[in-house]
Order: structure tokens, then sequence, then C-alpha cells
């Protein structure tokens, strides 16, 4: 016959060839065909699987069955309808444009490409205010292998940290923050935290007479002030007493003080003492000429002798026993 291992499908005459009987006979040849029938080939694709915004693999196969022959070989490919920007889920590989010649019988087994969540992760930045102020716009960094396709995170993060929230460090937490399920998001969280408020306390510079009882010490607070109703506990205090001399006293923090939440700095003054308006009066007197003076006396007035001061020497007059009648001042003298 006239068919080969490299013929294709079909009827191939059987001849006679050099097939011989020797002359005893007479030998009639009646003829017949080989017929070659299609070649079973079986192409099963290969399970795939890649991350959700990647490009899909290649699409490969496996040739069993019979397999090729004749170094003959399959033409076009497997195909599939994901695209880069399909969900997650499972999409069928199927035969596409792959095809053999027709001297095979093909079988196609087809098989999924698997798309799987894309690894995301979310890291809170560690973020500072002061006591008393709004939190800070709670933001983050997008990490791991990132968003694709234009996707974006909905939500937000949250934290327990008010404005009346005491310092301290208050965990950010993922709150509402989220992705699509195209995504495996992985939360990395980190801290708010409160600082102390700065806080300055100066004190008022004050002024007594001497012997009065000192004024209330008195102060004006500044630097970023109080807040949330919150209020200094207390007072200023000064060495001076209603007996202390004229002079400057400092005026002290004292039990002056502010909660935890605050960095209290102190600004001191003095509290100043003045002299006590005194007036010394002297008597108006009379004598006879040729008798001895009287005793020059006074009256005290003002504000008066306090603190059981008295006061020291004696008035003075020119007048002696010997003076001839008239008007003789009385003077300070000491």
């Amino acid at each position: 016959t006239a068919a080969t291992v490299a013929s294709g499908i079909g009827a191939y005459a059987i001849t006679r060839g050099r097939l011989a009987a020797s002359a005893n006979y007479a030998l009639t040849y009646r003829s017949a065909d080989l017929t070659i029938t299609p070649r079973a080939l079986t192409v099963t694709a290969d399970a795939l699987s890649r991350i959700y915004g990647d490009a899909n693999p290649a699409l490969t196969y496996r040739v069993g069955g019979l397999g090729l022959v004749n170094g003959d070989t399959l033409t076009g490919g497997l195909t599939t309808s994901a695209a880069a920007t399909s969900g997650i889920g499972a999409y069928a590989i199927t035969q596409g444009s792959l095809a053999a010649s027709p001297n095979y019988a093909l079988t196609y087994r087809g098989a999924d490409l698997s798309i799987t969540p894309r690894a995301l992760t979310v890291t809170a930045d560690a973020l500072s205010r002061i006591y008393g102020d709004a939190n800070p716009a709670l933001t983050y960094r997008v990490g791991g292998m990132g968003l694709v396709n234009g996707d974006t995170l909905i939500g937000g993060l949250a934290t327990s940290a008010a404005a009346t929230s005491d310092i301290g460090a208050y965990a950010i937490t993922r709150g509402s923050l989220a992705a699509s399920a195209n995504y495996a998001l992985t939360y990395r969280g980190a801290d708010l935290t409160i600082t102390p408020r700065a806080l300055t306390v100066t004190a008022d510079a004050l002024s007594r007479v001497y012997g009065a009882v000192n004024p209330a010490l008195t102060y004006r607070v500044g630097g970023l002030g109080l807040v949330n109703g919150d209020v200094l506990t207390g007072g200023l205090t000064t060495d001076a007493t209603s007996a202390s001399d004229v002079g400057s006293y400092a005026i002290v923090q004292g039990s002056l003080a502010a909660s935890s939440n605050y960095t209290l700095t102190y600004r001191g003054a003095d509290l100043s003492i003045t002299p006590r308006a005194l007036t010394a009066t002297a008597d108006a007197l009379s004598r006879i000429y040729g008798d001895a003076n009287p005793a020059l006396t006074y009256t005290v007035g003002g504000l008066g002798l306090v603190n059981g001061d008295t006061l020291t020497g004696a008035l003075t007059t020119a007048a002696t026993v010997a003076s001839g009648i008239g008007a003789y001042a009385i003077t300070r003298g000491s």
C-alpha cells in the first residue's frame, strides 16, 4: 500500500505488490483498502491562579491520549474571560482557537483560572495632639501589593480619644476602613498620643500698706489656657505678714497646681509693702511767764500705729523759763 506512518487519514488501496504463486496456479487478486482513522488526542488545560489586578499567566496545557506524531503541533491557544480588572473567583479556561489537524480527534478537558485576593496592608500613622485640642485627621499608608484598577478604600480609622480625654496613648483602630472583597486587608495600628497642654500662671504684682492684711494673691492664666471646664487648685503664697516691714516679698507658686493634663509654668511677682501714713499733731499749749515748760504732747493720726509700734524721741521748743511772753513753735525735735 502507498500508506506510510506519515500518511493522513483516508483510504489507501492495498495492491498485489510482489504477492505471487507458482506457475501451477492461475492467481486472481481482489484488492481492499487500508483506512487511516484520526488519532485520539486529549488536551487538558492546567488549573492556574493569579492575584487580583495582575496579568493573566500563560494558559498552559498537557497533551495526552495517543499524543502528537510525525512532528505535528497544535495551532492557536486557550482563552479565558478573566481580565486584569476581573474580580476574585474562578474563570473557565476554554479551548479557544487551540486546534489539531484533521488527522486527530481532539478532546478538550478544561480547567479554571482562579483569581485570588490581592494582599493589602494599611498602616496607621502615629499621631499626637495637645490635651483639649480636636483630634487630627487619622491618616494611614497603603502598602503590600497596593490598590489597583482605580480601587479606593472606604470608611475611616477611629480612636476612643475625645477632646476631653486625658493625656496618654489611645489606640487608632481600623474603624470602618475597608477594601472590596478583591483584597485581603491587613491592618497595622498605631497610637494617638495626647500630650500636656502648656499653661502659664503669672502672678499679679501687688502692694499694701505696712500693717494691713495681705490682699488676695491673684494671677493671670496664659499659654494655651484652661479647657474642658478645668480649674487650678490651691493658691499662691508669700512670706509677708501684717507685721512684715516695708519692702518687696516674693509671691511664690505655693500650692497652686493644675492636673497632669497641663504643663504649668509659673511666673512670679512681688508683694510690695509701702510705709504707713502717720501724722503727729502737736498739741497747742500755754504757760505763764517764768514757769517751766509743760510736757510737749501730741496726738497720733493718719493710719495710726500698728503692731505695738511706738514713736521714739520727743517734741521740742525754743521757749525756756526765761523766755518772754509770746508764741514759740513746738517743733518735731527728735
